[in-house]
């Protein structure tokens, strides 16, 4: 009976929780899916992206952002030379054993913008969804687009249900609440900065990357994507730059608790052997 109560209990449980996630999930479009290739126990950081990452994050984000806890001195370890260590560092008015802090101090980023803008040392720990999430804002802009469609669909003040599932779908909006739609668009034409991706769909950062923002000297190509696939790895490495040795070390252990814990069974066999006969 005890256990009856229980599994009643569980369901109602879940009964109460689920529609409340449910409703959870459906205030925003899902975070796309990216393919991380650190993730995971053997998994590894490319250097090439972590490279290019750096000079994504030195040359945009540090125009707002800081990175506090990497100096530009461990940039050595991504491959970069002495010399263009240096130069990455001059360009933020810093020095090579400088932290990565960025030139603009806290009064004038919140006269700028109304808040100070966040280290990004630990962004990829710090918000649900990790590198997907930060990924996800990058690219979750109003697009040209998405802005001609605003503004067609409210030049007559009024959305038809066509329009509101179109524009709806286009933007990640929950089309079952309107007046919130409407609130969005009218914001849009307002030139306020929308993301799909960020909860509230409106805040303070204008979009910082577009296609061609950065130069890559080897060549791959500077799209949008990229460059946010790029950056949001190197702020991965930056959030554990020692994460590629602590994977190491723990490989390691792992295999040599397989030895000890078969020759512990062959001592175990060997002992237990004479007493059986």
């Amino acid at each position: 009976m005890d256990f009856l109560k229980f599994l009643k209990a569980v369901a109602l449980a879940a009964a109460v929780v689920l529609p409340q996630s449910a409703l959870a999930s459906s205030d925003g479009p899902v975070l796309p899916k990216q393919d991380w290739k650190f993730v995971g126990i053997f998994g590894q950081f490319d250097q090439a992206a972590l490279k290019r990452g750096a000079r994504v994050a030195v040359e945009v984000c540090m125009a707002c952002h800081s990175i506090k806890y990497i100096k530009f001195d461990a940039l050595k370890k991504l491959g970069f030379t002495e010399a263009e260590v240096i130069a990455l560092a001059e360009a933020q008015s810093r020095n090579k054993k400088d932290a990565m802090l960025s030139p603009m101090d806290a009064t004038s980023a919140k006269d700028s913008f109304g808040v100070v803008p966040p280290d990004l040392s630990l962004m990829t720990k710090a918000r649900k969804g990790y590198e997907d999430y930060l990924y996800a804002i990058l690219n979750g802009y109003a697009s040209d687009a998405d802005r001609a469609l605003v503004q067609k669909v409210m030049e007559d003040g009024s959305l038809s249900e066509q329009e509101l599932l179109e524009v709806s779908s286009a933007l990640g909006l929950n089309a079952h609440n309107p007046e919130r739609v409407k609130e969005v668009l009218v914001r849009i034409q307002a030139n306020e900065n929308f993301n799909k991706y960020f909860p509230g769909n409106f805040f303070a950062m204008p979009q910082p990357l577009s296609d061609g923002s950065v130069t890559y000297p080897d060549g791959v190509e500077n799209s949008l994507k990229q460059m946010s696939h790029d950056v949001t790895t190197f702020l991965a490495w930056a959030a554990e730059p020692t994460l590629m040795e602590r994977k190491a070390l723990g490989v390691k252990v792992m295999l040599y608790l397989m030895v000890l814990t078969v020759m512990f069974y062959a001592v175990k066999r060997r002992v237990w052997a004479k007493i059986h006969h």
